[in-house]
């Protein structure tokens, strides 16, 4: 192996990856040169490529430990590299939070789990065995010999955190468009708090949510809660005033209350939320809020709020703000009403309570991105390879973060990020899981669109995952629709994390649905995500009628798509006919299908089952078509009924799954 080849696996550029089609397909020196260069790297420095091979393959060989020690809590043990000419030497290990002090004057008898020569030098990795160390991350101190370390010590559970193992019924929903109670344009916690009391009625064990992330409040038509300014901070235009407690007695608000702008918001009831209107209305409100909050807010309020302020602290800064306490304030009354929420899903009897959605990267000029820019590569954005959906394969324009940069301050960006994301809810659903492996890395070279897959540091990432989610009480389900690795499939599987399945993907290799049976046992299986038409849109082709009217298919495109569609639903009803001695036709309406298809999922084995509010709403409209960003409204289109109109309309269906789920 070269030293450029060396330093392309060291630094986790991608080789090779098998397309969908089963082909195997390998990445040009030029193109790994690239991404290489994307990284910071000078591909024409030998010298420097030299001592970068040395720093990631010799170096960590010199030193007893890294800077992260990761402890399996199946055996507790601890690796330390030594060179074994200090064998005969004791070793001791003091863990100073735990009250952990052990010596080993034996270290011929220990394991030796790798070997590393250098210089005629002979080096071996040896485990020491601890005591049982909780859930969590210490600072540890070890001797051998007069040789002296530190480590943070990482105590993995074998699996993330785990509620009860029966099967769980629930529902999906993008917040924003819920028909809002206050009639302020955009759905918000209050009318979640409504439709956590609906799913309780119904004995549903969670709700799942679009991604909370803060968006961009200067820039309001920026409306896609997976492109957002920060994943660790909530979106203000969730919070609802009423549930504010300074809304109470405030004059100022009463005053905006009247004014003409808002009058104007209050009646409007449009298809899509126009977000230049909510958010300029809605701001005024908040300020008023915040005005008020400052003249009287009683001395417990205060110092619940710099509690808050203290312990978000690292997070908070990241804010570019001019009036940095009024965002605190919003981001401490986004976190208040969200808690609101989950405390009410669970004294309503929801075993989950609310999911919550990481989306896979941030936009290139917001605040996490400002404030983590060493973090993050050169000129790199993430995508996807060709697919059967988009064969050109996806460039998301998301940055991407070099894997190298990822371990700076043992892990604390990822940590904080996932930790955010638990906060007040009881799971955490994560969008392309598949990049805690690897991610597709789209970038130009010599003028041309390239692309290749970049390794990321897997078990670091997913001990994260585990940890967080004990500390937080969170479950954790991975998206991993497209090309998985099997490795990421095992490891997500044997710890415990829940795959997502849609069932329209879900097919056999002559293109028929997959028998009932033979649906995966640990997933969230959903009929359709905010990604596919809902179904109702999806049986009348007016998912393919819409894209004619915004001029994304001609005419030719949509005969064959049409085609394609009648197939499907001619498949889709062999299925539910097989399934529930049915004889749906291909004349029968959308709802009867849908309700008899819902049904027939509820009886699989699948642990998690989501039913999407706009099928409950018999939603005709997409709420985005990916590929598109002016073309369509994405991310705007609102309900039709409100959520007790759509519980009501479905209530037989619903009390009809709950039995299936629980009998």
């Amino acid at each position: 192996m070269n030293e450029l080849s060396q330093l392309f696996y060291l630094h986790g550029i991608g080789y090779e990856f098998t397309k969908y089609t089963g082909e195997q397909i390998f990445f040009s020196e030029d193109t790994r040169k690239r991404a290489l260069q994307c990284c910071g790297v000078d591909t024409n420095n030998y010298n420097k490529i030299a001592q970068l091979n040395y720093k990631l393959d010799v170096e960590p060989w010199m030193q007893l430990l890294p800077n992260v020690s990761l402890i399996e809590q199946t055996d507790f043990y601890l690796k330390v590299k030594i060179d074994d000419r200090q064998l005969s030497q004791t070793a001791s290990v003091s863990v100073e939070q735990l009250g952990i002090e052990c010596e080993f004057t034996n270290l011929d008898d220990l394991i030796i789990t790798g070997e590393y020569h250098f210089n005629g030098v002979r080096y071996i990795e040896i485990t020491l065995s601890l005591p049982s160390i909780p859930t969590g991350y210490y600072h540890a101190d070890i001797r051998v010999g007069e040789q002296h370390a530190s480590t943070e010590i990482w105590s993995v559970p074998e699996r993330v955190f785990q509620v009860e193992d029966t099967k769980k019924t629930g529902l999906s929903v993008q917040l924003y468009t819920l028909k809002n109670n206050e009639r302020l344009g955009i759905g918000d916690f209050s009318d979640l708090l409504t439709l956590v009391d609906l799913c309780c009625e119904q004995n549903m064990d969670y709700i799942l949510l679009n991604p909370l992330h803060l968006l961009f409040c200067n820039m309001p038509e920026r409306a896609s809660p997976y492109s957002p300014n920060s994943r660790a901070l909530l979106n203000p235009l969730y919070i609802s005033i009423n549930l504010c407690e300074d809304s109470k007695n405030n004059a100022e608000l009463a005053k905006i209350m009247q004014s003409n702008e808002v009058t104007s918001l209050l009646n409007k009831c449009g298809q899509f939320i126009n977000y230049e209107d909510v958010s300029c209305v809605k701001y005024k409100l908040f300020k008023a809020l915040y005005n008020h909050f400052e003249l009287t807010a009683s001395k417990p309020r205060r110092d619940a709020f710099n509690t808050f302020c203290d312990k978000h602290q690292p997070t908070l800064q990241t804010i570019d703000s001019q009036t940095p306490l009024f965002d605190y304030y919003l981001q401490w009354q986004a976190h208040f009403q969200l808690g609101l929420c989950q405390e009410r899903s669970k004294k309503g009897g929801m075993a989950i309570g609310l999911i919550n959605d990481l989306a896979v990267g941030c936009a290139g000029d917001g605040v996490e991105f400002k404030s983590q820019r060493s973090l993050f590569a050169d000129n790199a954005s993430v995508g996807a390879p060709p697919d059967p959906w988009a064969e050109g394969g996806q460039d998301w324009g998301l940055p991407a973060l070099n894997p190298q940069s990822l371990a700076h301050n043992n892990y604390s960006f990822y940590r904080s990020l996932i930790r955010e994301n638990m906060q007040n809810v009881g799971g955490l659903r994560i969008d392309h899981v598949m990049a805690i492996r690897r991610l597709w890395w789209c970038f130009e070279n010599n003028g041309q669109r390239d692309g290749c897959y970049i390794y990321y540091p897997f078990e670091h990432l997913l001990a994260i995952l585990k940890i967080e989610s004990h500390i937080n009480q969170s479950i954790v389900i991975g998206e991993d629709l497209g090309i998985v690795p099997p490795e990421v499939k095992h490891a997500l599987s044997s710890s415990g994390i829940f795959s997502n399945s849609l069932f329209y993907f879900e097919k056999q290799n002559d293109g028929d649905f997959l028998p009932l049976h033979e649906l995966p046992p640990q997933c969230l299986l959903m009929i359709a995500n905010h990604d596919v038409p809902p179904f109702t849109g999806w049986w009348q082709h007016d998912d393919i009628a819409i894209k004619q009217q915004y001029h994304l298919i001609d005419d030719e495109q949509s005969t064959q798509i049409t085609n394609q569609r009648v197939d499907e639903k001619t498949r889709l009803l062999r299925f539910i006919n097989a399934t529930a001695n049915l004889t749906l036709t291909i004349h029968s309406d959308a709802k009867s299908v849908y309700r008899a298809l819902s049904q027939c999922l509820a009886g699989s084995d699948s642990r998690l089952f989501a039913l999407q509010i706009d099928d409950l709403d018999e939603q005709k409209y997409p709420v985005n078509i990916p590929g598109t960003d002016k073309e369509y409204p994405n991310w705007r289109r609102v309900l039709t009924h409100t959520c007790e109109e759509i519980f009501a309309n479905n209530a037989t269906l619903l009390a009809a799954i709950d039995s299936i789920r629980k009998g």
